[in-house]
């Protein structure tokens, strides 16, 4: 009898135990067509950046005030646009197209030439991205940037508008 009551008390115990809910992403695109497709067809915003200097040492920091409500808009002619939101960084920049675009490496890479100064980019600068994940309403991408005396990831994360 104690172990039949052993037994019904483990397995109660057992079923009670709520499990850790897990966040899932959907899948990323791995298509060539359907990634260029929603990198043209989506209006993005920055919603998050981090520079990872080690696995132990990840700054997280958070989206300059001034940039997030910038649009970016990658143009299915090449060009690369932003819109400024109503916090501009810079008051006396317009709108428009900084730069322009190139999806290389079956869309596991992003070129980006930049052709005029904008907040976070420098004219001239050409920047290699890595497309981490892409999906209809998501896009994480990252660049090695070397600087004297460090090297780190600058990952930044993108929502569809």
């Amino acid at each position: 009898m104690k172990k039949i009551l052993g037994c019904i008390i483990f397995f109660a115990c057992l079923s009670s135990c709520k499990k850790n809910d897990q966040v899932l992403e959907e899948p990323s695109l791995t298509d060539f067509t359907q990634i260029k497709s929603t990198l043209v067809n989506t209006d993005w915003i920055l919603k998050h950046t981090s520079l990872i200097y080690s696995p132990d040492l990840v700054d997280n920091t958070e989206v300059e005030i001034c940039k997030k409500d910038d649009i970016y808009k990658f143009r299915l002619n090449g060009s690369t646009d932003i819109e400024f939101g109503t916090s501009d960084c810079w008051a006396s920049l317009p709108s428009g197209t900084y730069g322009s675009w190139d999806l290389q490496a079956n869309g596991y890479l992003l070129k980006q030439t930049i052709t005029r100064d904008v907040p976070g980019f420098i004219s001239g600068e050409v920047i290699l991205w890595t497309v981490d994940y892409i999906t209809q309403s998501k896009m994480r991408i990252k660049r090695v940037i070397n600087e004297p005396g460090k090297k780190y990831t600058q990952m930044d994360t993108y929502s569809r508008r």
